[in-house]
Order: C-alpha cells, then structure tokens, then sequence
C-alpha cells in the first residue's frame, strides 16, 4: 500500500525545490554560471516526490519561472529559442533518473549528482549544436561545440579542475537531502505513544 505524502511534507518539497530555483537567480547575478541547484532539485524532486507528476512539474515550473525572472529583470535572455526545450528536456531525463534510482543513500546521490551533471552538459550542447547555426552539423562542429563549453562547465571560484556544473550538483544535492531528511526527522516523526 503507498503511503500518502502529507500536506506539510509537500510544502516543505516545495519551499525546498522554490529555494533552489533561487539559487539560479543568485549564482547567475554572481557570475557563478552554472554552479546553482536547478539539477540538484530535478534529482532530488525524482527521489523524494511520490506523486511523479508533481516530481516532473516542479523543478520545470522552477527553470520557467528562474528563466522568466531573468528575461523581466536582469540583461541575462531568459528565453533564447528552441535549444531552451533540450535544456527542459534534460531536466526531465535528471528528474527520471532520480525516479528510477534503486537504493537511495549519499553514495548513489552522489554518483547520481555527478552523472546528471555530465549528462546535462553532453545533451545542452548537442541541442545547441543541432539546432544552432553557431557550428556546423558535423562530428567535428560537435566536438567544437564541447570544446568551446568547456569554459562554462569549469569553475572559476575553486579553481580550473573544479566543474560548476557537477560541484553545484554536487552541494545542492547535499544541501537539499540533507535538509529534507533532517527536517522530516525533526518535524515529521511520528507520536509516540504513552505507556
């Protein structure tokens, strides 16, 4: 039998995944591109989130909104054509891959954090090889394209052989399980009973 998720743990998910779309708005004003929580909460939302529709929805919903924010107030285009769907659609194959991992514990997390984020940077920049005009579509304008993206998967804050992409994972990942179990451990735990 399948154990309903409570009003107060779906609201605690919900603030979780909201914060971490936030983070996107902070590191992007920070010119920490890339280092932020968006496929963290894609991971984490897969995981945790029993209704799967809801798990899908949410870190969307985050990237649009983020997205939208940076389109109305910042220099930063928030929408920039059909390669913006490759990137969505990533989110979904993230959020999938948490759905789908076996056994949940901080070593499957964090391969699962490092993965996503590889995988996230070989499929946004084949979508913007295929559906740019920026490289040609050969194997070899393919591989242009990863060489010239290395520079926004690197990390500057830690230094060249750090990746923000996978470090933010990385952290976010911890950050968002690591509070989710800790306030679901202080918060939820169930009444014991007097003897």
């Amino acid at each position: 039998m399948k154990q309903k998720t409570s009003l107060p743990e779906v609201l605690l998910i919900v603030g979780l995944i909201l914060m971490a779309g936030l983070s996107r708005l902070i590191t992007n004003e920070m010119q920490l591109w890339n280092f932020n929580a968006i496929g963290a909460s894609a991971l984490f939302g897969g995981v945790v989130i029993k209704n799967k529709r809801l798990a899908y929805i949410l870190p969307l919903a985050t990237l649009f909104l983020t997205d939208l924010c940076f389109e109305l107030f910042t220099n930063i285009q928030g929408f920039y054509g059909a390669q913006m769907f490759v990137v969505y659609g990533a989110f979904l194959l993230i959020t999938w891959i948490g759905a789908n991992l076996r056994k949940v514990n901080a070593l499957t997390v964090f391969l699962a954090s490092i993965g996503s984020g590889v995988l996230f940077f070989l499929i946004s920049n084949a979508g913007m090889w295929a559906l740019g005009t920026m490289y040609p579509h050969t194997f070899s304008g393919l591989l242009t394209c990863y060489a010239a993206a290395i520079p926004f998967f690197r990390n500057d804050l830690f230094g060249s052989f750090f990746l923000n992409t996978i470090m933010g994972n990385v952290f976010y990942s911890a950050v968002l399980f690591g509070a989710y179990a800790l306030v679901k451990r202080l918060a939820f735990k169930p009444q014991q009973q007097l003897a």
